[in-house]
C-alpha cells in the first residue's frame, strides 16, 4: 500500500467531534468514522453533553466517512439517552454514505428525525414544541378517551415551563385511568416544581402504592423531602433507593449534596465520589467536589476537579472562570465559595 494511501485511510479512521452549544439543543459535528474503534470517544462526547443539562441534540453527519453496526448502535443509544431526559436527537446533513446506511439500507429514518441541512434541525427544535402539541391535539379531536396523548401534551407542556398547563392535560390523563403510573410520576414533578410539595408527595406514594420499586417515584420523592428541607428523611430515602439501585450515579449525587447541606463533608465526599466512578463525566458532581476541596484548601484535589470541569463543561463563560480559579488555586489563592451557592 503506498504512503499517500495509508496516510489516507489512517485520516479517514479517526474521529473528530465538534460541539456547538445554542440555547436550547447542541450541535455536534462528526468527522471521520464512527466505528468499533471511536465510538468509545463518542459516548464520551454525548455524556458530557447531557452532563451539561443539555438534552436535545443535533448531529451534523456531512463529514461522517463510515459507519459499522457499532457508530449504528451509538446513534440509536444517543436516540434513547437523549429521549430519558425528555430531549431529542435529530440527524442532520447527511453524508452519501451516511444517506445509504440510514434512509436505505437501514430504514432509520422511521424513527429519527433526519434533516437535509443543520439550520433545518435546528429550526424543527425552536419550533417542535408548537407542532408537537398540535400533534397530539389533533390525535385528541379523534380519540378524546387517549391518556397517553394527555400524559405526552403535559411533558411537553412541563418541558417548556407551562406548567399550569401541563397540569391541567396530565389530571385529565389520571381522570381516565387514575393507577397510570407514568402520569402519577409526571404530575408530581408539576407539582413540585409549582410548590405544592405535600400534594407531589402524595402523587409519588399513589405510584408507590401500586408499583413499590418505581425508580422514578422513589427518587422524587426522596427529591420533594429533600426540597423542603426535610434532610434526615430525604437522606434515609435516598439510602432505601441506592440499596435498591445502586449504579444510579445521580442518586449518589442527590445523597452527597443532602450530607453537604447538613455539613456532613466526609460523607458527601464519599457520596460524590461513587457518583464519579460511576460516571466520570458527572459535571455537577466535579463542580461540588471543587468546591469541597477548595474550603478545606486541599490544592490538589481542588486542581484535578476544576480541571475536569475546563474538560467537560461546554459553556464558554464557566470554562473561563474556571481557568481563572484553576490559576488562583494552583499558586494557593484560595477564594471562599465557588460554586457551592449556585448548586445549593
Amino acid at each position: 500500500m503506498a504512503a499517500s494511501e495509508k496516510n489516507q485511510k489512517s485520516a479517514q479512521s479517526k474521529l473528530d467531534i465538534k460541539t456547538t452549544a445554542r440555547n436550547d439543543f447542541v450541535i455536534l459535528a462528526f468527522e471521520g468514522e464512527l466505528s468499533v474503534f471511536n465510538t468509545p470517544e463518542a459516548y464520551d462526547m454525548v455524556s458530557k453533553v447531557i452532563s451539561n443539562h443539555k438534552y436535545n441534540m443535533v448531529f451534523d453527519m456531512s463529514a461522517v466517512a463510515y459507519a459499522d453496526s457499532f457508530g449504528v448502535g451509538f446513534i440509536i443509544s444517543s436516540l434513547k439517552e437523549t429521549m430519558r431526559f425528555g430531549g431529542d436527537l435529530k440527524l442532520a446533513a447527511l453524508s452519501p454514505f451516511c444517506a445509504r446506511l440510514i434512509k436505505n439500507i437501514l430504514g432509520l429514518d422511521t424513527f429519527i428525525s433526519v434533516f437535509e441541512t443543520v439550520e433545518e434541525a435546528s429550526a424543527d427544535f425552536k419550533s417542535n414544541a408548537a407542532s408537537a402539541a398540535y400533534r397530539w391535539q389533533q390525535v385528541l379531536s379523534r380519540q378524546p378517551e387517549y391518556p397517553d396523548a394527555y400524559l405526552n401534551l403535559a411533558r411537553i407542556f412541563l418541558r417548556n415551563g407551562l406548567l399550569a398547563e401541563a397540569l391541567n392535560e396530565v389530571k385529565k390523563a389520571l381522570e381516565i385511568n387514575p393507577s397510570y403510573i407514568e402520569a402519577l410520576n409526571v404530575c408530581g414533578q408539576i407539582l413540585l416544581k409549582l410548590g405544592e410539595n405535600e400534594e407531589a408527595i402524595k402523587s409519588f406514594k399513589k405510584t408507590l402504592d401500586a408499583k413499590p420499586d418505581d425508580l422514578e417515584a422513589l427518587t422524587w420523592l426522596a427529591i420533594c423531602y429533600d426540597d423542603s428541607n426535610m434532610l434526615d428523611e430525604a437522606i434515609a430515602r435516598y439510602k432505601n433507593v441506592i440499596e435498591i439501585y445502586p449504579k444510579y450515579a445521580d442518586l449518589h449525587y442527590r445523597l452527597g449534596m443532602s450530607y453537604l447541606k447538613k455539613q456532613g463533608h466526609e460523607l458527601a465526599v464519599e457520596c460524590l465520589n461513587r457518583a464519579l466512578e460511576i460516571n466520570p463525566n458527572y459535571l455537577d458532581v466535579h463542580r461540588a467536589l471543587s468546591t469541597v476541596h477548595i474550603k478545606r484548601r486541599e490544592k490538589d484535589l481542588a486542581v484535578k476537579h476544576l480541571q475536569a470541569i475546563c474538560s467537560i463543561s461546554i459553556d464558554a463563560k464557566e470554562v473561563s472562570d474556571t481557568r481563572e480559579l484553576l490559576n488562583r488555586v494552583s499558586k494557593e489563592h484560595f477564594p471562599n465559595s465557588y460554586f457551592l451557592e449556585k448548586i445549593l
